[in-house]
């Protein structure tokens, strides 16, 4: 009949893979009644509102690398013992070392660059401060 291991492997991972399929199916089924039951409710509170025109907000999935507000904190105090302005990449690599994450990972690098971006913008204006110098941005800390 063939190679039974190879045989043996993928049956037991087509019976996790349909397993997955049916649990996620039945929460999208619980999800769907309760969705029932608040528009109901939205109906009898606010007649007004059309509960189908609310926009779905979108679901973000948080990394493992860092918890919430950990990445914020680290790229402050990267900025903070810097001897000049820094660019999000650099801000990046440092904060990939202090984490021990492959510096010379390109998948890695470029996602860990995107968080970073992503920290360093939200941070308030007077905590940090943006450095132009022709097309290249660093930033530093404010003060």
């Amino acid at each position: 009949m063939g190679d039974t291991y190879l045989i043996s492997g993928l049956t037991a991972k087509r019976a996790e893979v349909s397993g997955i399929i049916a649990d996620l199916e039945k929460r999208i089924a619980q999800h769907r009644a309760g969705l029932v039951h608040i528009d109901a409710v939205l109906r009898l509170c606010a007649p007004d509102v059309v509960p189908e025109e609310i926009a779905p907000k979108a679901v973000r999935k948080r990394n493992d690398w860092f918890k919430p507000g950990e990445l914020a904190r680290m790229v402050l105090d990267v900025l903070r013992i810097a001897p000049a302005p820094m660019t999000v990449r650099d801000i990046a690599v440092e904060v990939m070392q202090r984490r021990g994450l492959d510096t010379t990972d390109a998948r890695t690098g470029k996602l860990v660059t995107k968080l970073v971006h992503n920290a360093v913008t939200r941070q308030a204006a007077d905590l940090v401060e943006r450095v132009e110098d022709g097309k290249v941005v660093a930033w530093r800390v404010d003060g």
